[in-house]
This record gives C-alpha cells, structure tokens and sequence, in this order.
C-alpha cells in the first residue's frame, strides 16, 4: 500500500507527469525495502485502477496515462467490434442481413444506444503490431463478429484479452472458442433441416456443392449436419464437391461470374458422368445462383431436374442477381439481427458483473425458408 500510494500521489502532484514511466519493480522495491513481488503487486494494482497502462499488452515497463500512454478515459467505456469486412465499404447501401456487415452496423446501433464508444475494425485492415497495440488503454470490451475467430490475427486478440481478463463475446462455438462468452447459430441444424426438407420431396440423390473447400468450422458443421440427416434416411452421404472460384466482390462484372460459372459447369459435368443427382446443397444462397446458371447450361432444369438449396437467406444479391435471376428454392435465415442483440447483451452483462464466472453460450433460432 505505501509503494500503491507514493505512485498515486506521484501522478497526482505531477511528480510523474503523463507520459512518463513508471521506475521498474526492481526500483521500487529497491526504493522502499520491500520484496520485489510485493512492488509487483503494487504495480498490477495500480494497473487495475487505470493509474497506469502499458504501451502495448506484451510490454512490461508502466506509464502515466497521457501523450504516448493512451486515453484510458475513453477507453472505459469503449468496445472493439472485430469483423471480416469494412461495415461502411458500401457507402449509404444498407448492408445485407445475412452480413458480416449488417452484424457489425447494428452492434454499432445498439451499443451506441447504450452509452457505449464503439470501435469497428477489419482484420483485413490490421497487421500484428496493431493487434498488439489495440488494447494499450485497456478498453471496456471486445465482440469478434462472424468467423474472424478463425483469422490469425483475431486469435491473437483473443489470446491478449484472455490475459489482461477483459470482456469478450464472439461469435461461434468451435472448441477453441469456448474459454469466452459466445453467441452461437446452430449450422449443423440448418443444414441437417435443409436436407430434410429436400428428402421428403422425393430427392434422394443430394450432393453438397461448396464453391471452395469446406474448411472452415461452421462449414463443416454444415456438412455434418446433412450427413446426419442422410444416415437418419439409411443413405449414404455423397462427397462434397467443391472448386476454386475466384473472390467475386460487389465490383465483379459478368466475365467473373461467368468464370465462376464455368469453373461449376466442369464440375457438374463430371459429377453427371459419375452418378446420378437431384438435389444441390450449397454453401449459400449466393452461390447457389451459380449452380443454377450452371445447371441451366448443362441442359438440367433447377426446380425438376435438379432441386438447389441455398443458405442465409441471401435475397435480394446484388452481386450475381443481374447475371442469374433465379434463386435457390429453399434456404436457411440465421436472423443475423439477434446475434448482433444478443452479443450486445451478453457483453455488456459482462462488463456490468451480471453473469456468473463461468463462459456463457446462448443458440438463437435460425429459420427455414421455403421459396416455391
């Protein structure tokens, strides 16, 4: 308490001016007859009432809070939204629900309304040293959107803020996320519900077609959850089929949709060489125009020959609608509107010492969408 107090009055007098560093633990024990371990702990109190940051999370040395040392005035009530994507590329375009993007704008919509500063950054944007730099100031909280939870450099913040103990919500429930408060949308539900559907209208022959491998954990909960629904109907599940498409953003133009849609002609082909199907699960709505633009010139009719499903309720798409009108006859909606409310809530319960130690998980309801 004596080495707590004499930096206290320290900072107070102007003794230590903002900016400053604090003498090292070795100094202060040194300078006050006490164990090293005890000016440790003084410097970690102190630490804990804002009395000092560090510069970056890594970093040992402490300084008075000012020029060069970070705004920890703002930062108390300032939360970080991680994303995927830039929420404010689009201009004025409102964002599609079934977005990264629309998750992001109504965090920013909802935490703003509860008195919250927020802080929207893509990792795309960011490289280590900003990772590491982010949370000098030690801000109220951090919500990771979407699927960055598998991006290096979201893990990396996650690792950081495991350490320091701050609040953080993330999307998703993969094993590596469950030490953090989480929002979770049950993909192998949606798609075991998808294959369901498509198995009582007669379609035994279904085969899932991803545009890129399926990778990712909420992909392969996507496939899991229709090879169990394939196994429930004493069928085997067929092998994914997937290709290496091309990035198609919202500047792409005919020729990179008709890459694209030449890139799934060749794989149809050799899968209608290879055996028998009447059904497509795809990885999304937005590719399951491809599939269906696809279809159409190997001489397959979508909605008789061959039934295309779709996931994210991805209508209207402004990408691939003026290239291929049609659209997947049935999908799944994620209602991307409750995952932004509920990580909202849930962090700030955090923040406010509502919820007990132990992380919590909430599953929102996704829906299915049937478009015939």
């Amino acid at each position: 308490m004596r080495v707590l107090r004499w930096i206290e009055r320290s900072i107070e007098s102007g003794a230590l001016a903002p900016g400053e560093a604090i003498p090292s633990e070795r100094a202060l024990a040194e300078k006050f007859g006490v164990a090293r371990n005890t000016a440790a702990a003084a410097m970690d109190e102190a630490e804990r009432r804002r009395l000092v940051v560090r510069r970056s999370p890594a970093a040992r040395k402490r300084y008075v809070p000012g020029v060069g040392a970070g705004f920890p005035g703002i930062a108390e009530s300032t939360v970080v939204v991680m994303g995927e994507a830039n929420p404010f590329a689009g201009g004025s375009a409102e964002a599609p629900h079934w977005s990264d993007r629309f998750i992001s704008m109504s965090l920013l919509s909802r935490l703003t309304h509860a008195g919250k500063h927020v802080m929207i950054l893509s990792h795309d944007a960011l490289t280590g040293r900003d990772v590491e730099e982010l949370f000098v100031s030690r801000p109220a909280g951090l919500i990771v959107t979407s699927t960055i939870g598998e991006h290096i450099l979201a893990r990396r913040a996650l690792e950081i803020c495991r350490r320091i103990g701050m609040p953080v919500v993330v999307y998703g429930d993969a094993p590596e996320l469950r030490a953090f408060d989480r929002v979770h949308v049950d993909h192998r539900a949606g798609s075991r519900q998808i294959t369901e559907w498509l198995l009582a209208r007669g379609r035994r022959a279904i085969v899932p077609f991803f545009p890129r491998r399926a990778l990712t954990g909420w992909a392969q909960d996507r496939l899991l959850g229709y090879a169990n629904a394939m196994r429930a109907a004493k069928l085997s599940p067929r092998p994914c089929v997937s290709f290496d498409a091309p990035e198609f953003g919202s500047s792409g133009t005919e020729e990179q949709f008709r890459m694209c849609r030449a890139l799934a002609i060749a794989k149809l082909l050799d899968l209608r060489r290879a055996t028998k199907f009447d059904a497509l699960l795809c990885i999304s709505d937005h590719w399951a125009k491809v599939a269906i633009s696809a279809l159409k010139c190997i001489g397959l009719a979508p909605g008789r020959d061959v039934l295309v499903a779709g996931y994210d309720n991805g209508d209207p798409d402004p990408e691939f609608d003026p290239f291929e009108p049609d659209r997947a006859v049935v999908t799944i909606d994620k209602h991307n509107e409750r995952t932004a409310d509920e990580m909202a809530e849930l962090l700030i319960a955090r923040m406010e010492g509502r919820l007990p130690p132990r992380p919590q998980c909430r599953t929102h309801a996704h829906e299915l969408v049937v478009r015939e």
